[in-house]
């Protein structure tokens, strides 16, 4: 039998490229055996509308895959070297490094300009600390957003008048085909890239040496040397995503020479170094460079990054003190909790639905391998998009939609799930019931004649089908079940009988009738509920009982509004 070996990635579209580009180097070298890719999405995936400098670490893009390798689902991972955490946690190491593609970031801009040409009447997005401080350090009047999401959707933000430039790494869209785009490579003296920029990583297990063999025959010894060097000149600095640093190395011969820099956020306080010497010294050249900068006043900058409190005085805010129980399903990569906590109250999970790859049919993986037979493809959730993806994906080994296809969602967080795969919608609905956005989608689109395929959960029903329907022309694909819990925390559910919370929160009428299965009849009736929306809030009445509040949005926004509103004086 052929030995199949997994190969571990996220599943944007560069973090696909990547890993593809990795299979096909070992198939190269061991014809005789079966690569095939895994798709596990992340927390950095999951949660697209928080600056990454204020949710964590490197660890964001990498921890799910690290699981996944302990639970033996994956036997390797693929990472963008500079996402990787400079010390691996017990278990896993570097197994390779594949030859270095461009370091340099790049300039987009929305009238071909060069950075030298950007004014203070730009709006410039990056999605890093490190760009920010340096391109403050150019100059301070620069006008700096923060951007968030793949290549294409932030494009896509540019071209809709987000912003008039962006700068993101080159490498990236050099490897999505997108050199169109770029402006100007930024010179690596005018901007200091990130460590290990333009790098592909191996992530192996500790001890599993036929795969250290496998990945060790694609591995390049000289990125591999020039990148742990940088790796160790930002692990003895202790940096990450929310400090602005970078380096940059050169090999030629036998020499090897590092620049690397420390600002402050607003770029005021910079110290840029050089140091170079033999290739056989090129970790402990890196660490004395970094040790330098420290002794210069590097230090005194990364404490005072690292002391700012992003957060108003928590006593302030308006929900300070307040205590939430979500009913939300933890996998989702909910929101709620930063939106909840950056108004000063504290959210207790208590998910009561898990949601699970649906088994596929013959008919449904038929419907999936037959895109191209259909013009519209329709998501009502998060979750429809990513078990979509992720059952194409198994059955094509690609997330490649027809050119053709159109795609509808229902609402801007299904429609960032989608961007996350590189696609933006046609059409996006607005967040009501079944029955009022098939009457819009009719409304501004008349897809007369027109073939639609439904990617939809086991527990939904027809109505959009029934009204979208004409001539057969409307199919379903059931992607994701949504299940019961086969159990409750003993403790949110002893704070609830207490009372020791302000409001528990049903975010769909299936949270609320599970629920009502973990808990005594007798306390549905004392219940301070909140409610994500009218279809949630009119399953609870038909069981006799009465929120206290209902959002007029059907997503997280939505419902920290409305809790807002309940709150106020």
């Amino acid at each position: 039998m052929e030995q199949t070996i997994r190969i571990g990635t996220r599943g944007s579209q560069l973090a696909l490229y990547q890993a593809n580009v990795v299979k096909e180097e070992l198939a190269q070298k061991f014809p005789a055996l079966n690569f095939q890719i895994i798709v596990i999405k992340t927390k950095g995936d999951k949660i697209l509308d928080v600056p990454l400098s204020k949710i964590g670490d490197k660890g964001l893009f990498t921890k799910e895959l690290e699981t996944a390798m302990f639970d033996n689902e994956i036997d390797m991972a693929v990472h963008s070297l500079k996402d990787l955490p400079t010390r691996f946690p017990e278990g896993v190491l570097l197994g390779a490094v594949l030859k270095r593609g461009e370091v340099r970031d790049a300039l987009i801009s929305a009238t071909p300009r060069k950075l030298s040409e950007l004014t203070s009447a730009d709006i410039i997005a990056t999605s890093s600390l490190r760009r920010k401080a340096q391109l403050l350090r150019i100059n301070k009047d620069f006008n700096i957003v923060e951007i968030r999401g793949n290549v294409n959707t932030r494009i896509r933000k540019m071209e809709e008048g987000y912003c008039t430039a962006m700068v993101m790494a080159g490498a990236g869209l050099q490897r999505l085909g997108m050199e169109s785009y770029i402006s100007e490579l930024i010179d690596t003296d005018l901007v200091v890239p990130a460590c290990s920029q333009g790098a592909i990583a191996i992530e192996i297990r500790e001890n599993d040496s036929e795969i250290a063999g496998l990945v060790a025959a694609i591995n390049d010894p000289n990125t591999l040397l020039a990148t742990d060097a940088e790796r160790a000149f930002l692990r003895t600095l202790e940096g990450g995503c929310q400090i602005p640093v970078g380096s940059f190395s050169r090999i030629e011969g036998d020499t090897f020479e590092i620049t690397g820099f420390i600002a402050s956020i607003n770029g005021e306080s910079f110290l840029k170094e050089q140091a170079s010497g033999p290739l056989a010294k090129a970790v402990e050249l890196s660490v004395q460079l970094a040790e330098s900068l420290l002794q210069k006043g590097g230090r005194e900058i990364l404490k005072e990054i690292r002391l700012e409190d992003p957060f108003e005085k928590r006593k302030e805010l308006p929900l300070y003190g307040k205590v939430f129980i979500s009913t939300r399903a933890i996998e989702t990569g909910d929101t709620l909790p930063d939106l909840l906590s950056a108004q000063g109250a504290t959210l207790l999970s208590l998910p009561m639905i898990e949601i699970h790859p649906s088994k596929s049919n013959d008919g449904d993986l038929e419907k999936i391998g037959q895109l191209q037979t259909y013009d519209w493809l329709f998501f009502t959730s998060r979750n429809g998009v990513a078990h979509f993806f992720k059952k194409l994906i198994d059955l094509t080994g690609s997330s490649e939609l027809p050119a053709s296809l159109k795609v509808a969602v229902v609402g801007t967080k299904t429609a960032s799930e989608l961007e996350y795969y590189g696609y933006s919608p046609a059409f996006t609905g607005k967040e009501h019931g079944s029955a009022e956005l098939a009457a819009e989608f009719l409304r501004t689109n008349q897809p007369k004649n027109q073939r639609i395929l439904l990617s939809l959960g086991n527990l939904a029903d027809d109505t959009l089908k029934n009204i979208l329907g004409s001539d057969h022309l409307v199919d379903r694909v059931e992607v994701y079940d949504t299940l019961q819990p086969k159990s409750a925390n003993p403790m949110v559910i002893n704070q609830i009988v207490e009372g020791a919370y302000d409001l528990i929160l049903f975010t769909s009428p299936s949270t609320f009738h599970h629920f009502s299965s973990f808990v005594e009849a007798s306390l549905l009736g004392s219940l301070k509920i909140g409610s994500i929306g009218s279809t949630t809030s009119k399953a609870i009445r038909e069981a006799g009982y009465e929120p206290l509040m209902t959002a007029k949005m059907s997503n997280t926004e939505g419902l920290t509004a409305a809790i807002l509103q309940y709150y106020q004086p």
